[in-house]
């Protein structure tokens, strides 16, 4: 197949920030062959094989990449609120009550946010798939689905393998006998046993149908084995791999580096190898200034999550200085019960407004123009895919979005990339073509039935709702008061982050 997006205005997303109005974009294969001027379009641009998209009225862009969500999540939108990350991973992680879903559940909570990123630009999703039964259907039933809807997905095997009792600080000495031993008969799957299911899972899946990625995911060096840290290091060294894990998100999470470890968690992560230029850190909130430098100098990279991150009460990312410590920054919107939602141009304009409060220095704040570069190419380099995609370029995928230059938000049209922050919705977004095939043509999902799809997924997610949230918020609400011990007990410690207030996020409600 060819295609020849013909007479746009182009926003290439290079290191120069190349447009051209009107400019064309020659896809042949999955791959991008030219793109300029319109004037300059090539020959085979104009054969009677190749599709012609016009693009008058349209803004060209790369597709976008979100870098750091939880598809696992998706039945739990809009599930909770004013709960800290601790007492919110309790809920919707909780130890008791947990259900064991088949693959077409898991495929259908994926299809989900499959769904809403390719409504909202996102040509790749890198999924941190959570599953705490830690059992190959998850992962099966969450890359069928990313496969069935033409998307590019980078996919975790999320790895934990310490007792629950033993991830945060204190915990142990909180809990009563009975329930400890309770929580204590619930072992955790061994380092040995989660490093074979990646195994299976890179063999089955690694590189099907040109698109998908599986990578290792250490959930925080808290949750993890030393073994387990390294045997995931030792995977990204021999596989050329990424590594994601979730790092500082809270203040709870720098008390328990130093509680753990004598000191702060990147120190820890460092002393274990793993901080290279393939790895990327999520969230990295609650860093020291030695953090930030140790993170520079090993080429690492972070991904920024706005929403959640606000919603949650975890604090500001220290975007700036992480800038200027060589730090690559990437933007998710993390998991659709933290967020709630898989919209990445809502993250998009949190990330490009959240940084111009708590500063009176404009030259401190984060412009709309960084932040689009931390969903294209700032994502490609956390993906690992820095040379396939995040920019117009020949030689690069054909990832590719058509923006609705008619829509309310770009007229009239002063910046496409500010007014695509500050002015338009996800609605703007028209065409998108995945790896040279389109995806979605005038908000119609070609890829798929999705009248069908969405009939299927609502029956699910009512029953997940009914019949398995009931029995997971009843699990929660036993260790809840000892988890809430301590989290008061850790936001109430004095932490070495020099960027930020020590401000406590609100509770109940």
């Amino acid at each position: 197949m060819a295609i020849f997006i013909r007479n746009g205005l182009i926003v290439t997303g290079d290191t120069a920030g190349t447009t051209f109005d009107p400019g064309g974009v020659l896809i042949e294969g999955d791959r991008i062959a030219w793109v300029g001027p319109q004037a300059d379009a090539p020959a085979g641009a104009f054969a009677d094989h190749v599709e012609v998209i016009p693009a008058d009225r349209a803004i060209v862009m790369p597709g976008l990449v979100n870098a750091h969500m939880h598809s696992n999540e998706s039945f739990e939108q809009g599930a909770y609120d004013n709960l800290p990350l601790e007492l919110w991973l309790l809920r919707s992680y909780p130890p008791f009550g947990m259900p064991v879903l088949t693959e077409r559940e898991h495929y259908l909570r994926t299809m989900v946010c499959a769904m809403e990123s390719i409504r909202s630009g996102v040509t790749t999703v890198q999924d941190d798939l959570l599953d705490v039964a830690v059992t190959p259907v998850a992962v099966d039933g969450g890359a069928k689905a990313y496969m069935d809807a033409g998307l590019r997905a980078v996919v975790t095997v999320a790895m934990w393998d310490r007792p629950f009792l033993d991830c945060l600080p204190y915990l142990r000495e909180i809990v009563p006998a009975d329930l400890a031993a309770e929580l204590d008969a619930l072992p955790p799957v061994k380092a040995a046993e989660q490093v074979a299911l990646f195994q299976r899972h890179h063999e089955a899946w690694q590189g099907h149908a040109g698109r998908l990625t599986i990578i290792p995911a250490p959930s925080g060096p808290q949750r993890c084995s030393e073994e387990l840290l390294r045997a995931a290091v030792d995977i990204s060294a021999r596989h050329n791999l990424p590594v994601h894990t979730h790092v500082l998100e809270t203040k709870t999470q720098a008390v328990t580096g130093q509680v753990f470890y004598g000191k702060t968690l990147v120190e820890y992560l460092d002393d274990v190898g793993m901080l290279t230029p393939r790895f990327t850190m999520n969230h990295a909130i609650w860093l020291t200034g030695h953090d930030i430098e140790l993170l520079g100098a090993r080429g690492c990279s972070i991904t920024h999550n706005p929403l959640s991150n606000m919603k949650l009460g975890s604090g500001v990312c220290p975007v700036r200085a992480l800038q200027a410590a060589g730090v690559n920054v990437a933007l998710g919107t993390d998991g659709t019960a933290t967020s709630d939602t898989g919209d990445i141009i809502e993250a998009f304009r949190a990330g490009s407004l959240l940084h111009k409060i708590g500063s009176h220095d404009p030259d401190d704040w984060i412009s709309a123009a960084e932040v689009f570069r931390m969903v294209t190419l700032g994502g490609a380099r956390s993906t690992g895919l820095q040379d396939q995609i995040g920019s117009l370029e020949a030689g690069k995928k054909a990832d590719v979005i058509l923006l609705d230059r008619d829509a309310w938000g770009f007229i009239p049209l002063h910046d496409p990339i500010r007014q695509l922050a500050f002015s338009a919705t996800s609605e703007c977004v028209r065409t998108s073509i995945i790896d040279g095939r389109v995806v979605m043509r005038d908000r119609v999902i070609e890829s798929l039935d999705e009248a069908v799809l969405k009939a299927e997924v609502a029956e699910t997610a009512e029953r997940f709702r009914r019949d398995y949230f009931p029995a997971m918020q009843a699990g929660a609400d036993r260790v809840e008061p000892y988890v809430r011990r301590v989290y008061d007990r850790c936001t109430g410690l004095a932490v070495d982050v020099g960027h930020q207030p020590q401000r406590r996020p609100p509770l109940g409600g």
